[in-house]
């Protein structure tokens, strides 16, 4: 050991694991203050991250822009083809047809006679109710007469059907019953319809009745004379192949346009996507309009779903944070943190440590009568070692500039230990105040003050050098907390 440092025991300084659990846990405040700041900064950022707009991305600018005929001509294609897929989609959403289950295909059919008709005017008759029905007449009027049915008349239309069986030359005879042998004639007809389900195809076909009633008025006045009857109905659940084909068929080149308006606008330039912009958003407006307005609650519920999952992780952030720089502090700090370290490192005794500014305390209280225990332990201590050594006087030194707790508790200390022979005085600041150091060394000895989370190892090597150098003895040293 090198004989400048010969008051060491080692150059090393252990780290304890439990005080510095303590010490954290005591900074449960700053942790959680610290905590809560981060949650707030973090729970900010996950709102404006959650409720960004998916048009952040700054468009082209929409003014007139030159292109060159190829390509006008993909920004028309991409147009059309924008406004198809769009159609189709509202199709599909809105097709009674496109959303029936084709496995179980709900269907009506209703099969009518006309009668009492002339022959000559039979066939006039029987077209007359096939065309109402078959080519959206009938559909018109739902439409009109039933609330239930206010749609677009192409979707109830593709519900409803009107046909005629063909029938095989022996049967076509018997129909007939001979030219000659009667003046009136009769026909069938089939009037089928599809519902998106069993209840629905018998409401519509209960309807379609009516309006068939209704319309044969008509048909009496420009065909002439008949009487028509609903001879039978029927209802069925079917497999139906044809419409699940045809559902896919649609659905398929949905998704076909869609990948290709795609693939069409990600080659586009600035210029041709500002052209395209502008040119759909202008049929588009309504639509985007609407879509704002759908997807406001989704934006502020994902806002909120950000803001909580960011706040609760900068919550946790902020408490390893702070735990590993109050860490980072008490390793790095180079400062004493209790009596023990100062115990491991120095071979000087230590006589304990002192909380100063306590003895306001509740006379009789359990804390105040362990800590006048303490004060009086560290005064004893102090007594005996100076008894042993012979020492009379001594010099209770510093480093830093007392409190008034400290300095207090010093002076009762002093004014106790005057009571046994030996006298104690107090100096301040000794490594700055050079007046205190030829007092110093008139007295010859020592009782080195500390305190805990200011005093440096540094500065303690500092003065034990400065009193080897000058043959001062360093009868012990003690240790002062934090004041409060």
């Amino acid at each position: 050991m090198d004989k400048q440092e010969s008051w060491k025991r080692t150059d090393e300084i252990e780290i304890d694991l439990m005080d510095l659990l303590r010490r954290v846990c005591g900074q449960w405040k700053r942790i959680v203050l610290c905590a809560a700041a981060c949650a707030v900064l973090l729970g900010g950022y996950g709102w404006m991250k959650g409720t960004e707009s998916t048009d952040a991305e700054a468009p082209a600018a929409l003014e007139d822009v030159e292109l060159t005929e190829d390509e006008q001509k993909a920004v028309e294609d991409a147009v059309q083809l924008a406004k198809d897929n769009q159609e189709l989609e509202t199709y599909l959403d809105n097709s009674l047809l496109m959303q029936a289950d084709p496995y179980h295909k709900a269907r009506q059919a209703l099969l009518y006679c006309i009668d009492r008709a002339d022959r000559q005017n039979l066939a006039a008759v029987t077209e007359s109710y096939l065309n109402y029905t078959a080519n959206g007449g009938a559909a018109e009027e739902l439409g009109k007469s039933y609330d239930r049915w206010k749609m677009d008349r192409s979707y109830l239309d593709e519900l409803i059907t009107a046909y005629q069986k063909t029938y095989s030359y022996p049967y076509q005879a018997v129909l007939s019953g001979g030219a000659a042998s009667s003046q009136l004639a009769e026909s069938l007809f089939y009037v089928e319809i599809t519902g998106k389900d069993a209840g629905e195809a018998r409401e519509m076909a209960r309807d379609m009745q009516q309006v068939l009633e209704k319309y044969s008025a008509q048909v009496k006045k420009t065909a002439g004379s008949h009487r028509l009857r609903l001879v039978s109905s029927a209802e069925s659940i079917t497999a139906d192949s044809d419409l699940k084909a045809r559902q896919r068929d649609r659905k398929s080149q949905l998704s076909s346009g869609r990948e290709s308006l795609k693939t069409m606008t990600a080659a586009f330039s600035r210029e041709q996507m500002a052209a395209y912009q502008k040119a759909s958003g202008d049929s588009g407006e309504e639509k985007a309009a609407d879509k704002k307005n759908s997807s406001g609650k989704e934006t502020a519920a994902s806002g909120r779903r950000k803001a909580f999952q960011y706040g609760l992780l900068g919550f946790l952030a902020g408490i390893c944070a702070y735990g590993c720089i109050y860490a980072c502090w008490y390793v790095f700090s180079g400062t004493v943190k209790h009596a023990e370290e100062i115990k491991r490192r120095y071979v000087f005794p230590v006589y304990g440590q002192l909380q100063p500014g306590k003895s306001g305390r509740k006379h009789g209280s359990i804390k105040q009568h362990a800590l006048e225990n303490t004060e009086a332990q560290v005064l004893n201590r102090i007594r005996l070692a100076c008894k042993k050594q012979g020492v009379e006087k001594l010099c209770a030194a510093s480093d830093y500039p007392l409190a008034g707790p400290e300095r207090e508790c010093l002076e009762k200390m002093a004014g106790q230990l005057a009571e046994y022979g030996i006298r104690m005085s107090v100096a301040e600041s000794i490594r700055t105040d050079t007046a205190a150091w030829d007092f110093l060394a008139e007295t010859g000895n020592v009782l080195l003050v500390c305190r805990a989370g200011m005093t440096t190892y540094q500065a303690i090597d500092d003065v034990m050098g400065f009193f080897m150098e000058n043959g001062i003895s360093v009868a012990g040293a003690m240790l002062f907390s934090k004041s409060t």
